[in-house]
């Protein structure tokens, strides 16, 4: 698990080492951001939401 690393998770993406990406989305929007996940495509594994509004999001990377 890599929690606020941006750095670290997109050398892990570049080595294809990561087996699955689980979001926690708030129902805010603080602003304009980067993208995360440029140039990778993701397939939806889980979409969940909790009690408190907050939707937890699994992806795994759709490997050729």
């Amino acid at each position: 698990m890599v929690a606020g690393s941006k750095r670290l998770v997109h050398t892990l993406m570049q080595h294809d080492l990561i087996d699955e990406y689980q979001l926690l989305v708030y129902p805010i929007v603080p602003g304009s951001g980067k993208r995360l996940f440029g140039g990778v495509t993701l397939r939806s594994v889980e979409t969940k939401t909790l009690s408190s509004g907050v939707v937890l999001l699994r992806y795994q990377p759709a490997r050729k």
